[in-house]
């Protein structure tokens, strides 16, 4: 899977957001509600795009614990926010952008190369910050040639190896 390096700038987003967890996940219903007010949003930024965001809190995930999660719009500086939304900035962050391709019940695939392959073998680590589910005009819900990126906040790694940590006490 190809991966692509690069600086995300600042984003202005206007969405909903709910606390879920992955086995009981509520995502859903959420994104259901929002294409239902989208319509609601007049200053968009970024046409034909929604946002589905894991929003950083202070502290790392950690399995079977509840997470923010927001679906938004990226909107211009003067967008109002209409009742029961939220507005919320995210910082220019250094990212590493997948491209899912396939069903949206594949997802979780991807997300298990990006965590349990990618990042082992990379230069990088997690960044403490908003990952980012970027749904274009590519993403086709069900559809085998279906598209989507995933930004992930990367910086880089600053811990040692195991090799690294064997050969520094080999040298003593």
């Amino acid at each position: 899977m190809e991966v692509i390096i690069t600086e995300r700038e600042e984003l202005k987003v206007v969405g909903m957001v709910i606390k879920t967890k992955v086995e009981d996940s509520k995502i859903p219903e959420l994104w259901e509600e929002f294409i239902g007010r989208m319509n609601e949003l007049e200053e968009v930024a970024v046409p034909d795009c929604s946002l589905g965001i894991c929003l950083y809190e202070g502290e790392d995930y950690k399995e079977g614990e509840e997470f923010s999660y927001m679906v938004a719009l990226v909107v211009k500086d003067d967008s109002i926010i209409p009742a029961g939304m939220v507005y919320r900035e995210i910082p220019k962050t250094k990212v590493a952008v997948f491209t899912h391709t396939g069903p949206i019940e594949e997802l979780g695939e991807t997300y298990n190369y990006i965590y349990e392959e990618w990042f082992p073998q990379s230069a990088y680590a997690l960044a403490e910050a908003d990952e980012i589910e970027w749904y274009d005009s590519r993403f086709k819900f069900d559809e085998q040639d279906s598209k989507m990126d995933i930004h992930i906040p990367i910086k880089d790694a600053d811990h040692l190896s195991d090799e690294d940590i064997d050969e520094f006490f080999k040298n003593l």
